[in-house]
C-alpha cells in the first residue's frame, strides 16, 4: 500500500515556488563582493540576481483541486456527488507560515528539500475533513520535461513523503477518507507531489511568474514501506533515448500493477498538455532483452495525468503474475515490433535510500549520520547483496564505508562520519559531497547519491561581539534573502538588537519548522550558537571588541573603507556644481572632500605601520550607494549619491559628521586635548619631538573619553584605546617604514606612523577635522573659522551664513552670507547606477567609463600604500580623469526627453555569476 495503490485520492492544480535565487550565485556570498543590483531581477545580459531575487521561498498551494478518488474496491470515481472530499481541495495550514524550498548548498541545488509544509483537505464550503504535517523531503527525479521556445529545457521532478500528526474530523462525512483511515496501521499517509510548468519569466514577464503545476496522490503508509520511495518494484527506468523518464510501480498479490507515469511523460510546453506517446503496455522482458507482452496499461488519455495523477493500471492472471514475480517488467509501445520504452534491470537488482539529504557538523552528536540503502531483488528484499558507496573521488572531512552488505531484509546501514573541512570555501561554509551508491557488482552504474553538506567547526568565543562574530553572517543573509529587509534589516545593529527575541526563537526552531530561520537552512551549529549567545548577552549585545593585533587590523581596514566611503556622495554633491555658482559652497565641501582623502590615507599609514596590509578597492569591499556606511557605525544613516541641495546636506553630509562631546570622568568634556605647539613636525610628516606630558595626557584621554557607542568618534577612540592597550614595549608597530606615505600638500598633516605616538597624533587630528567631535569650538580661543569641522562647515551650507565668535564669545551664524543657487546646480538623477541604463547604449558606456576611472584610481590608491608611494602622482591624475568623465555625464539626459542628467554610480563591479 501507499500513493501508488488503492485506496487513493488524485490532486491536481497550480502551486507557487517563491524561490530566493540571489542566492544560486556563488561568489554573492562574498560581502565584499556584493552590489545593489544582484537584487535586482535578471535583465538579459544583466544578470543581476536571476529570475526572482526577491522571492520568499515559500512553497503554497494555490489552487488544488481533488480530481479524483480511487476506492478499496478498484472503483475510480470523479462525480462530485459521490463523495465529499471529490468536491475539495488541497490546502495549506491557513494557522502558521507557508512550508519552505530550501536547497542544500549553492553548488549542489538538485536535491531541494520541502521544509514545514502542513496540508488540509476541505470539503466544497471550506470545511476541514484532514489536516496533517508534510514530513521534509528532498526533491527526487529531476528531468527535462519540456522544451521551451527559446531552446531552453524546462524541469520536473518529484517529492514523495508521509503526512504526520494526522488530525480527522468527526464525524468524516467522506466514504474515501474513511477508507485511508482505516487502512493506515502506522498513523501515517503516503503522499506524492510532481511539479513541473514553474514559470522563471526569463523569456518574458508574465502574471503567473513563480507559479507551477502539481499533481499528485494521497494514499496508505504501512509500517515498514519506505518513506520517501514507492514500494515494491521501486521503478522503472528510462531504456535508451527513449521519451519517458523513470516510473515508479508497484505489483500487488491481487494481480493489480500501478505505474506511476506522473513524472515520466514529456509535456508539450510548459506546464501544457502531456505529450500523445500512444497505447502502452506492461511486459516482462525474455532472457535476450525482448518483450513479451502481459496487459494493456488502462487509464492512459488526454486527462489522465490530472484525473489520475497520471498513475496506469494492469491486471494479471495467475500465469503472467508468476512471469513478472521472476522476471524483469517493462514498459512498452505499440509498435511492431515493440520497442521498449522503460525497464527494470535484467537481474531485477534495484536499491534506493531512504534518507539521501544530510547536513552535518563536525563536533557530536552531529558529526555522523546513518543512511539506510534498501535493495530489492522482483520488489523483495535483496539479502547478503554486496553495495558499494562512494567512488574514487576524494571527499573531504566526510568518511564512510566504502562497501556495505544487506541484511535478511535487505537493508544496509551507512554511517556517516564529518570532520572539520578547515574552511576551503572562503565564503561559503563547509564543502558538499555527492556520493554515489549501488550495487557492488555494477560499479559503473551507480542507483543513486547521498547529497551531503559539512559545516566547518565554528568555535564559540567566549564573548561574540557584533562586528566579529555576528554581523559578517547576518548581512550575508541580509544580501541573499533580500525580501526580508522592508521587514527588518538582518546587517542593521539596531534593528537585531529591535528583533531580538523573534530571532532567537526562530533560529532554536526545528529544522523542519516553517518558522526557522534562516529559511536557507545553511547556518551551522557553532555560528548558531554563537549568535543565540550573542544575543542573550544582555539588552545590549557587545558591538566592538579589540583584543588582539589582528583584530586591531581588520578594524583599521574597516576605518579605511568607511573613509573611502564618504568621498563619493561628497564629491557627487560637489561636482553637480555648474561652473560660477555656488562658489564658497564649492570651496567648503572640496575642503571636506581632500580631508577625508587625508584621512583615508592616515589610516593606511597606520595599518602599514602594525603589519597590516591597506586594502582600497577591489578585491575589498567597495561602499555602494545607497547603503550605509561600512564598520560598525550609524546603523540606520542610508548614504545616497545625490546633486546638492540643503536638504542633502542636512540629512546626509551633517549626520555623518554629527559632533559629541564625549564624556569624561562623568562630565561633558569641552576642553583643549592637545596644544598643537607641543608638537614639532617636519613637511614630511616625521614627528621630530613632542612634549611627553603632552602625548600621556593625550593617550589618557582617549583611554578616558565615553562616546555614544556607533557614532564615528567612537570608532576611532576604540582604535585609540586599542593601541594603547596592545602596543607591548613598542612592538605593536612592526611594519615596514618604507610604506609609510607623505603627502606634503595634503590639508593638515599625513603623519609617518612609526609608533604609538605617531599613531594617537594621527588618530586625534582624524576626530579634530570633523569625525564626531567639535573641540575646536571650545572657549580658550583656539578656533579658527577656517579650520572648523567637517559638521560646522556643512552647517554654515545649510544655514546660509559663516560660523563666527561674537562680541560676547559665543559661536553664531552671523558671518557672511553663504547663498545657495538651486539654479547653479546640475538636475542630476538620484543614486545614478550604470546598471539601470540600458545594456549597450552610450549612456552606459560613458557611465563604465567613468566607474573604469573610478576602479582604476582605487586600484592605483591601494599600490600606493602596499610599497609603491612614487605612484602618488598617477593616483591623483587618475582622480582628476574620473572628475572629467563625470562631468561629461552631468550633461547627459538620464533619457530620452527627460530633464534630469546622469552623473557618476562610483561603481567598481564584482564578480559575475
Amino acid at each position: 500500500m501507499s500513493y501508488l495503490g488503492h485506496p487513493r485520492l488524485n490532486f491536481a492544480g497550480t502551486f507557487q515556488s517563491d524561490v530566493a535565487t540571489v542566492n544560486n550565485a556563488a561568489p554573492y556570498f562574498d560581502n565584499n563582493a556584493f552590489e545593489p543590483r544582484y537584487r535586482w531581477r535578471m535583465n538579459l545580459p544583466d544578470i543581476n540576481g536571476l529570475w526572482n531575487p526577491v522571492g520568499t521561498n515559500a512553497f503554497r498551494l494555490t489552487d488544488v483541486a481533488i480530481t479524483s478518488g480511487c476506492y478499496p474496491d478498484g472503483r475510480t470515481e470523479t462525480y462530485r456527488g459521490v463523495d465529499p472530499v471529490l468536491e475539495g481541495r488541497l490546502a495549506d495550514d491557513d494557522l502558521r507560515a507557508h512550508g519552505r524550498f530550501v536547497d542544500l548548498d549553492p553548488q549542489n541545488q538538485l536535491v531541494s528539500e520541502l521544509c514545514g509544509v502542513r496540508v488540509r483537505l476541505l470539503d466544497a464550503t471550506g470545511a476541514q475533513l484532514l489536516k496533517a504535517t508534510f514530513r521534509t523531503a528532498a526533491m527526487d527525479d529531476m528531468w527535462m520535461r519540456a522544451d521551451l521556445p527559446s531552446g531552453r529545457k524546462d524541469p520536473a521532478a518529484c517529492y514523495q513523503s508521509v503526512l504526520t500528526d494526522l488530525e480527522w474530523a468527526d464525524p468524516l462525512p467522506s466514504p474515501l477518507l474513511r477508507a485511508l483511515r482505516e487502512t493506515t496501521r502506522d498513523g501515517r499517509l503516503s503522499i506524492k507531489f510532481n511539479v513541473d510548468g514553474v514559470e522563471d519569466g526569463v523569456e518574458q514577464w508574465p502574471d503567473n511568474i513563480t507559479f507551477g503545476r502539481i499533481v499528485g496522490s494521497i494514499g496508505p503508509h504501512l509500517t515498514g514501506e519506505p518513506e520517501h520511495a514507492a514500494g515494491g518494484r521501486r521503478r522503472l527506468l528510462r531504456v535508451g533515448e527513449g521519451p519517458l523518464n523513470h516510473a515508479p510501480c508497484r505489483v500487488e498479490e491481487s494481480g493489480m500493477v500501478f505505474v506511476d507515469l506522473g513524472n515520466s511523460i514529456p509535456a508539450t510546453r510548459r506546464g501544457g498538455p502531456l505529450a500523445d506517446v500512444g497505447p502502452l503496455r506492461l511486459a516482462v522482458l525474455r532472457t535476450d532483452a525482448t518483450p513479451e507482452p502481459l496487459a494493456p496499461l488502462d487509464g492512459i488519455d488526454p486527462q489522465f495525468y490530472e484525473r489520475s495523477a497520471g498513475i496506469a493500471t494492469a491486471r494479471l492472471g495467475p500465469q503472467q503474475r508468476a512471469a513478472a514475480a521472476q522476471r524483469p517488467l517493462a514498459v512498452i509501445d505499440a509498435a511492431d515490433p515493440p520497442a521498449v520504452l522503460l525497464a527494470e534491470a535484467p537481474d531485477g537488482l534495484a536499491v534506493h535510500a531512504e534518507r539521501f539529504v544530510f547536513r552535518l557538523y563536525p563536533e557530536p552528536p552531529e558529526d555522523s549520520a546513518s543512511a539506510v540503502l534498501v535493495a530489492t531483488r522482483f520488489g523483495r528484499p535483496a539479502a547478503q547483496l554486496p553495495l558499494f558507496v562512494g567512488n574514487d573521488e576524494q571527499t573531504p572531512a566526510l568518511s564512510f564505508p566504502r562497501e556495505v552488505t544487506t541484511g535478511a531484509d535487505g537493508r544496509a546501514e551507512v554511517v556517516l562520519h564529518a570532520t572539520d573541512p578547515g574552511h576551503p570555501r572562503p565564503f561559503i561554509d563547509g564543502v558538499v559531497a555527492r556520493v554515489p551508491f549501488g550495487i557492488a557488482a555494477r560499479p559503473d552504474a551507480p542507483a543513486g547519491n547521498l547529497s551531503v553538506r559539512v559545516f566547518d567547526r565554528h568555535p564559540v568565543p567566549e564573548r561574540p561581539t557584533w562586528f566579529r562574530d555576528v554581523q559578517p553572517i547576518f548581512q550575508q543573509y541580509a544580501n541573499l534573502f533580500p525580501v526580508m529587509h522592508d521587514v527588518f534589516d538582518l546587517g542593521n545593529y539596531n534593528h537585531v538588537v529591535r528583533h531580538r527575541t523573534y530571532i532567537r526563537r526562530t533560529m532554536l526552531a526545528p529544522l523542519d519548522s516553517p518558522n526557522h530561520m534562516p529559511v536557507t537552512r545553511d547556518l551551522s551549529t557553532g555560528k548558531r550558537d554563537m549568535i543565540v549567545k550573542w544575543l542573550e548577552s544582555g539588552p545590549q549585545p557587545p558591538v566592538l571588541e579589540i583584543n588582539t593585533p589582528e583584530e586591531l587590523r581588520t578594524v583599521l581596514q574597516h576605518a579605511v573603507w568607511l573613509e573611502q566611503a564618504t568621498i563619493p556622495p561628497y564629491l557627487t554633491a560637489l561636482l553637480s556644481i555648474r561652473p560660477g555658482f555656488n562658489v564658497r559652497i564649492a570651496e567648503l565641501i572640496r575642503g571636506v572632500v581632500l580631508e577625508e582623502m587625508q584621512h583615508m590615507a592616515q589610516v593606511c599609514n597606520i595599518l602599514n605601520a602594525i603589519g597590516g596590509k591597506p586594502q582600497i578597492g577591489r578585491p575589498g569591499l567597495v561602499p555602494t550607494y545607497p547603503g550605509r556606511l561600512p564598520g560598525p557605525v550609524l546603523p540606520d544613516l542610508v548614504v545616497r549619491l545625490r546633486k546638492l541641495s540643503l536638504e542633502h546636506v542636512r540629512d546626509v553630509f551633517m549626520a555623518i559628521e554629527q559632533p559629541e562631546h564625549p564624556v569624561v570622568d562623568g562630565r561633558e568634556f569641552r576642553g583643549r586635548v592637545l596644544d598643537p605647539s607641543t608638537v614639532r613636525l617636519d613637511r614630511a610628516g616625521n614627528v621630530l619631538s613632542a612634549d611627553d606630558a603632552a602625548i600621556r595626557r593625550l593617550e589618557e584621554w582617549f583611554t578616558k573619553a565615553e562616546y555614544t557607542p556607533q557614532t564615528i568618534g567612537w570608532f576611532y577612540n576604540q582604535i585609540a584605546r586599542a593601541i594603547c592597550r596592545l602596543d607591548d614595549g613598542g612592538r605593536l608597530f612592526s611594519g615596514d617604514p618604507a610604506l609609510q606615505v607623505s603627502w606634503p600638500d595634503a590639508p593638515g598633516t599625513l603623519f609617518r606612523v612609526t609608533d604609538k605616538r605617531s599613531a594617537l597624533l594621527a588618530l586625534h587630528q582624524i576626530i579634530e577635522e570633523g569625525e564626531g567631535s567639535p573641540h575646536d569650538l571650545d572657549d580658550d580661543g583656539i578656533a579658527d573659522p577656517d579650520e572648523l569641522g567637517h559638521y560646522y562647515r556643512f552647517q554654515e551650507i545649510v544655514n546660509g551664513r559663516q560660523l563666527i565668535r561674537n562680541d560676547r564669545g559665543e559661536w553664531v551664524f552671523e558671518g557672511p552670507e553663504i547663498r545657495f543657487q538651486a539654479e547653479g546646480v546640475f538636475p542630476m538623477v538620484d543614486d545614478p547606477d550604470t546598471y539601470r541604463l540600458p545594456a549597450n547604449s552610450a549612456a552606459r558606456r560613458d557611465s563604465q567609463l567613468c566607474d573604469e576611472s573610478y576602479t582604476n584610481m582605487m586600484t592605483g590608491l591601494s599600490r600606493v600604500f602596499n610599497g609603491h608611494p612614487d605612484e602618488l602622482d598617477d593616483a591623483v591624475g587618475l582622480m582628476y580623469q574620473l572628475q572629467v568623465q563625470a562631468r561629461k555625464l552631468l550633461t547627459t539626459p538620464s533619457g530620452p526627453g527627460e530633464q534630469t542628467v546622469l552623473g557618476p554610480a562610483f561603481q567598481s563591479p564584482g564578480v559575475e555569476f
